[in-house]
Order: structure tokens, then C-alpha cells, then sequence
């Protein structure tokens, strides 16, 4: 048995408040043993109050409960941003490589966190373990190539309407455009 509980290494803190910057994370794992028979989750939520102040989550997970979304995939939500929630769904053959998945997901965070270092310097250094986390290069590759697999496959998933005007928002975010990758934001741009 595999268990699927990242948390607890590649984070130094899962809550982390700052007054002064006005910065808020939050990171919740809820942890699995068998990934193919439980749900899982790793979710990291950003805030930081700028005007308007700016609210992100990011997760990747698969419900059990769930019949709409009861397979592993990414999901954001950029409401600050006007793009709202979209989901990209995630084929793995097996627990190795959601695990890869994962890995490369938290990978992608520190990219996000370093964001916001313009704002409070040595944030990444507060929240990750770094030494473990930028050993993560190659799983987050292999993320950026599911991701691209799910888009061929699957398309985007869009919460709402007006998807042209939130996929336009898209392609102008870097953060986005960070994670997910440029090919990948080009190939749901052809799609939409």
C-alpha cells in the first residue's frame, strides 16, 4: 500500500498569514492509501489583497462521491480574474503516475509562490521545502504532458459562459500560462 500524503514533506507550513503584506495561503491535503479507491486532494488557496484584492485556489484531486468529477483532474479557480472555475481532467494508467502528477503539481506551486515574493520576500522559503521541491523538475514536466493528453482528449472545462472572453483571460495571465504551460495554453486557445 502507497500512501498519497505530500504535505507533510514538501510543505514547512500549510497555513501562513502575514498582516503586514497581507498574504494569506492555505494548503489542505486530504491524504489516501489507495488512490484508486479513495478521494484525494491537495489544494492550495492564495490571497492577497491588492485593489481588488486577488484570490486563487488550485487543486488536483479526484472525488469518489462525486459522479461529475469522479476522476482525477486539475482545477483553478481565478474569480478575481474573471475566469472563474475550469477543471482539466487527468488520464494516469496507474498510482505512479498520479503520484508524478502530484509531485509536479506541487512543483508548479513554487512558481505561483515565487509570485507573490514581489510582495514578501522569502514567502517560497517560509512555505516549501525547497531542497526536496526543486528536485521536482521532471515529475512537473510530466504534468505539463498529461495536461496537454487531457486538452486533445477531453478539452477544458469551463464553469459558466462566455468561455472565448475567460479563455482570452487565460492566455493573459502569466501565472496560468506558468503552470499550465505555453503549449498548453495555445492548444486551449485552438480549442476555443
Amino acid at each position: 500500500m502507497e500512501e498519497f500524503h505530500f504535505s507533510k514533506t514538501y510543505f514547512n507550513k500549510l497555513i501562513f498569514n502575514d498582516e503586514d503584506s497581507k498574504i494569506r495561503i492555505l494548503v489542505n491535503e486530504i491524504p489516501s492509501f489507495n488512490i484508486s479507491e479513495e478521494e484525494y486532494s491537495l489544494r492550495v488557496e492564495t490571497r492577497h489583497e491588492e485593489a481588488p484584492p486577488v484570490h486563487r485556489k488550485y487543486a488536483i484531486e479526484h472525488h469518489t462521491n462525486i459522479p461529475k468529477h469522479s476522476f482525477p483532474h486539475l482545477q483553478f479557480k481565478f474569480h478575481t480574474e474573471e475566469i472563474g472555475t475550469f477543471r482539466i481532467r487527468l488520464d494516469f494508467n496507474n498510482s505512479e503516475e498520479y503520484k508524478k502528477a502530484i509531485l509536479g503539481f506541487i512543483y508548479k506551486i513554487k512558481e505561483v509562490l515565487e509570485n507573490l515574493e514581489k510582495h514578501k520576500t522569502g514567502i517560497v522559503n517560509e512555505i516549501l521545502v525547497l531542497d526536496l521541491v526543486n528536485q521536482l523538475s521532471k515529475e512537473s514536466e510530466f504534468l505539463t504532458g498529461k495536461i496537454f493528453e487531457s486538452l486533445d482528449k477531453y478539452g477544458l472545462e469551463l464553469d459558466d459562459s462566455d468561455k472565448g472572453r475567460k479563455v482570452k483571460r487565460l492566455e493573459n495571465n502569466p501565472l496560468l500560462i506558468g503552470f499550465l504551460g505555453k503549449d498548453n495554453i495555445r492548444k486551449i486557445i485552438e480549442l476555443y
